[in-house]
This record gives C-alpha cells, structure tokens and sequence, in this order.
C-alpha cells in the first residue's frame, strides 16, 4: 500500500516531528517492544535500481522508533497514579546502525526497539528494521539518549 497515513495514536508524540510526518511512519504497536513502519513510497526509494527504501528512510524509521521506546520506557517507571516526574526532553547521545542488506524493492520496513536500560539519567536501546521477518534484518542499531524530567508541578 502507498500514502499510508500516519497512525492516530502517534498525535502529540513523534507525529508532531516533520521527519515523522512526511515520511508517514505509523505504529504497528504501542507497548512492549515498540514497531513503526514506513510504508513503501516510491519517493522514498534510494537507488532505482534496487528499488528498495533509501538507506535515510531507515536510519529515519530506526531513530524514531528508538526515540519512542525510550518515551515508552520513561511511563513505564512512573505508574499511573505516582506523582511522577514529567519527561523533559531527549537528545541522541549516541546513534549507531550497521547495514546488513539493502531493503526489498517495493516493501514497506518494520522497525522495532526496546530500551532496555535506563540508568542516570541515560537510556540505552537496541533496534532492528527488517520487511516480514525479524531473522532477516535490513539494519541493526544501538543508541543511547541523554534524557532530562521536568520536575513535578512543572
């Protein structure tokens, strides 16, 4: 499918980033492991030869994803009901992504990330883009996050 529309549930997160607007990325889950997918648009091919996404697209969809896992994991520490701190901002400490392949010509890409540790004030993330199969990756990333917490009633 084309011109897929970016998920609802995305609206006051990273929707509201142009980077993740007009490359329609959307959810494909929102607890657990985070997935989002950029669909297949030939305006975001990188060589015509291959056919596949562009190598940016990737990185794009994985840094998102990454970036929405850590905003997932900041909730999780804060139940419902605690008086918590508010999430400030979060910048890219560090961004790194090994290419295995190149992406299918004319698929959509999956990627997936879990923060799997949170610990002053840095939050660490593993991710992969894959098309269908998870065993099959296109691009593997690993990142870490510089994170700040408004303090509470701010």
């Amino acid at each position: 499918m084309t011109d897929e529309p970016m998920s609802a549930a995305t609206t006051g997160d990273l929707a509201s980033r142009g980077t993740a607007q007009s490359t329609a990325l959307g959810f494909e889950t929102l607890e657990g492991v985070c997935a989002m997918r950029a669909p297949f648009r030939a305006d975001l091919v990188g060589d015509p030869a291959d056919g596949g996404l562009a190598g940016g697209v990737i990185t794009t969809l994985l840094d998102q994803t990454c970036g929405m896992a850590v905003s997932f994991a900041m909730r999780a520490r804060h139940p419902a009901g605690e008086s918590a701190a508010r999430m400030g901002s979060m910048a890219t400490l560090d961004f790194r992504i090994d290419y295995i392949r190149p992406a299918k010509p004319g698929c959509a890409v999956t990627g997936e990330a879990e923060c799997y540790s949170i610990a002053g004030g840095v939050a660490f993330v593993r991710g992969l883009a894959f098309e269908d199969d998870r065993a099959d990756p296109i691009a593997a990333a690993q990142a870490a996050f510089m994170l700040t917490e408004l303090p509470a009633g701010a």
